[in-house]
């Protein structure tokens, strides 16, 4: 029983391992070269610095070296440890540049207190200039780090490359073993891309950062990294490889290549070739190489499968012909391979046990053939009783000889069938029938449909007279054209012309301006709605106003006392002060402000109002209990 659980786990297993999802081809490094000629112009150090780096991982010659190492000298800033770690490793890597930097053995000092960062830019720096590093100082500041409250992914990655650098000791084993626990804190989208994720900042320097030191530290096989984790990291890089930056290009091949060179180095396949083969020369390539587009030795691919859907399998489990340069090919011209769209599946393997196999490559790969017409016939009918006037029978690619003629009384019809280069009959994906005056050059096109094996093209000459032909009489040339991704060739055959008849005269036709300027749009603004008449907004101003006249009327009537008013002394002075600022405050927002002006003033006014008011009621209380 255990065993069969085993074999089912293994299938499992096997089913859900991750392919590479492409390869860093030549013409994408071609590309990145480009990027790395370019940035190699900034007067930015770090740019000049990933550029001359990265051009040195493709092994390209440096043109305009010495003037970028003139700009290197020229903006390095002599007091930043970043700034003199881009200038120094760019003077590196440009080779005949040397940059001095007067004061750099007392800018960079190993800080036990510092972010791993800046300590990585510190001990690259020294080691570029080659001044002296101390290791003890090194690992005691980065052990600081990776165990300290604020460690991040980011400061866990720029910790592991900075150790990468030091000599390997037992101060770095704090450090290392932490390469173990790193790839937990990785990122998975799609089930087959994998990266670290800073905060909200760009992943793509800090996966570098941790792939390109948890390698070497680890000499090529990272404690608790499996093989598809590997594969997922390399799938993040192929598919951020898209980019115009230097920087980035830099991280993406410098990543492939630590990947690459590494015990897990995975195996890739692509097309080599078009993907669209004729059905007589059926040579199938691809290529298999490693994550930069290089042979692999020792490489075995295997055609798992090859067919249609719902179809009989055309071959399977083959193994390729091996050529030059990781090319693979397999020649299915003898199988006879019927005109058609086949899914191919492969396999490959190294007998290097540091190369990843590759479990599966799908390519779909069409077969196409000749086309040819037979059994063409061109028929003039009687557009009601469908009485045959004139028939011609027309031979591909010939075109017919015979001068034909009709009015719109009449309608023309077009039948032939469509063969492959076997004579099997064979189905295509547009066909048209263009007629064009040879007078005016006004072209028609008509579709001709398919069905039991044969196209058929009608035109009623009567109904299309005016819709299509503009009542343009006149001599017509005739084209059949046809296409399909399973033909070699298209089809344009003119297999004849007519003279066709129509009543009354074509419509005057309006020559259109392709190209010039165009009419100015202009915006048509909403009309403001009609305002009432000033007597009635006078009036409506009256009436909300009657009520606060009333009050007051009331008030005289009644004899109210305003005596007490004056009684307050200064707190009521600023408490009826208030108040009206407050009445003041509203109208304000009425005629002209918003609510959150409104509420800021009514802040600044409404405090001392209350503070002033509530000592006005406290003192007008002690006065009455007297």
């Amino acid at each position: 029983m255990w065993r069969v659980a085993f074999a089912v786990l293994a299938l499992v297993a096997s089913a859900s391992a991750v392919s590479p999802i492409g390869v860093l081809s030549q013409a994408d490094q071609t590309r990145l070269g480009n990027v790395f000629s370019t940035g190699l112009q900034s007067s930015d150090v770090a740019t000049i610095h990933y550029s001359a780096a990265g051009l040195g991982l493709l092994g390209s010659s440096i043109s305009g070296g010495q003037d970028a190492c003139n700009r290197l000298k020229k903006n390095v800033n002599a007091e930043s440890a970043e700034s003199i770690f881009h200038a120094a490793s760019a003077a590196k890597a440009l080779g005949n540049c040397k940059v001095d930097v007067a004061n750099a053995d007392s800018v960079l000092k190993i800080a036990v207190d510092a972010d791993s960062l800046p300590t990585y830019h510190t001990v690259a720096a020294r080691k570029a200039l080659g001044l002296p590093v101390d290791a003890a100082a090194v690992a005691k500041s980065l052990t600081a780090v990776i165990h300290g409250s604020k460690v991040s992914i980011a400061s866990h990655g720029y910790a592991l490359l900075a150790a990468s650098l030091v000599a390997k000791s037992k101060d770095l084993e704090p450090v290392v073993e932490t390469i173990e626990d790193v790839i937990n804190f990785a990122d998975e989208y799609g089930g087959n891309v994998l990266q670290f994720l800073h905060y909200d900042q760009d992943g793509l320097p800090v996966t570098a950062a941790i792939v390109n030191a948890m390698f070497p530290l680890s000499g090529g096989s990272p404690a608790g990294v499996k093989q598809d984790q590997v594969v997922m990291l390399a799938n993040y890089f192929l598919r951020s490889r898209f980019t115009g930056s230097a920087a980035d290009g830099y991280h993406i091949l410098s990543s492939l290549k630590t990947i690459a060179s590494s015990k897990f180095s995975p195996l890739t396949m692509s097309m080599s070739g078009s993907s669209s083969l004729p059905v007589t020369k059926a040579l199938v390539k691809v290529r298999a190489t490693n994550l930069l587009d290089q042979a692999v030795k020792g490489v075995t691919v295997t055609l798992v499968t090859a067919g249609q859907q719902d179809e009989e399998e055309l071959m399977a489990d083959t193994k390729l012909k091996a050529g030059d340069n990781g090319e693979f090919s397999i020649d299915l011209s003898s199988k006879n391979v019927p005109r058609g769209a086949y899914s191919f599946k492969f396999s490959a393997s190294s007998s290097d046990k540091d190369v990843v196999e590759l479990e599966e490559f799908s390519a779909d790969i069409s077969f196409v053939s000749g086309i040819k017409l037979s059994g063409a016939q061109f028929v003039i009918l009687d557009a009601d009783q469908g009485v045959k006037a004139k028939s011609v029978s027309l031979t591909y690619p010939n075109a017919h000889g015979q001068k034909l003629s009709a009015d719109h009384h009449q309608k023309l019809s077009l039948t032939f069938n469509v063969q492959d280069s076997e004579g099997q009959a064979a189905t295509l994906h547009q066909v048209f029938v263009q007629m064009t005056h040879k007078t005016s050059g006004q072209e028609m096109f008509f579709v001709a449909e398919g069905g039991d094996e044969q196209y058929k093209f009608e035109v009623n000459l009567g109904t299309a007279a005016k819709e299509s032909f503009n009542s343009n009489s006149g001599d017509y040339d005739m084209t059949l054209i046809g296409g399909d991704g399973l033909a070699s060739e298209a089809i344009s055959w003119k297999f004849g012309s007519i003279s066709l008849s129509f009543p009354g005269m074509p419509a005057a036709s309006k020559s259109k301006v392709q190209y010039g300027r165009r009419p100015e749009i202009k915006h048509m603004f909403r009309v403001p709605e009609k305002r009432p008449a000033a007597v009635v907004s006078n009036a409506f101003t009256l009436a909300v106003a009657a009520p606060l006249l009333l009050l007051l009327g009331l008030w005289m009537r009644v004899g109210v006392n305003f005596s007490n008013l004056g009684k307050g002394g200064l707190d009521g002075i600023l408490f009826l002060c208030g108040l009206s600022a407050i009445m003041a405050l509203y109208g304000y927002f009425w005629l002209a402000s918003n609510m959150f002006t409104t509420l800021k003033y009514l802040t600044v006014v409404g405090i001392p109002t209350f503070v002033f008011g509530n000592r006005l009621l406290a003192s007008m209380a002690a006065s009455s209990d007297k």
